[in-house]
């Protein structure tokens, strides 16, 4: 042999230990699916509470949410707040505008007996459940239930 031949043999214990981690999640991960253990599922809880909204962007940036029957301002998420509210919105609109579907049909906000709120498009089906993202932003959709509404004023 060559005094300047190189010994090029993967060693055996990395590539044992990456063999075992991938069985290991591989495992972890099939048994929280067959048995729902380690999985948070809202899907099931009643809801208590539901509101229809509709978002607009503003000319300055920011996002309005409109009562849909009135057009009264709930609220205005300023530029530079609400980048979830934002992020949400932008996701649920890109399956809106591959179905041809403009921003005039308003978005439910549903809200359940324990305070998980779900933001739901009715045109595409498609929801979100905000607190899985966080409690604050979850909080900046929770709190356009609290806001005083047309209705609200005698």
């Amino acid at each position: 042999m060559n005094a300047q031949t190189q010994d090029t043999r993967t060693p055996k214990m990395p590539l044992v230990a990456i063999a075992v981690l991938v069985a290991c999640v591989t495992a972890f991960v099939g048994i929280a699916r067959l048995t729902g253990i380690g999985v948070a599922d809202v899907s099931d809880e009643p809801f208590v509470e539901r509101m229809q909204v509709r978002f607009l962007d503003e000319a300055d940036g920011g996002v309005g949410a409109y009562e849909p029957e009135t057009d009264v301002v709930l609220h205005v998420f300023q530029p530079g707040e609400g980048g979830f509210v934002r992020t949400a919105l932008r996701s649920l609109g890109l399956n809106r505008r591959k179905l041809g579907i403009g921003p005039q049909p308003p978005y439910e906000l549903h809200k359940s007996a324990t305070g998980h709120v779900v933001l739901f498009d009715p045109t595409t089906h498609k929801s979100i459940t905000l607190d899985a993202f966080g409690d604050a932003n979850e909080a900046d959709f929770a709190q356009l239930f609290d806001l005083p509404t047309e209705r609200d004023v005698p």
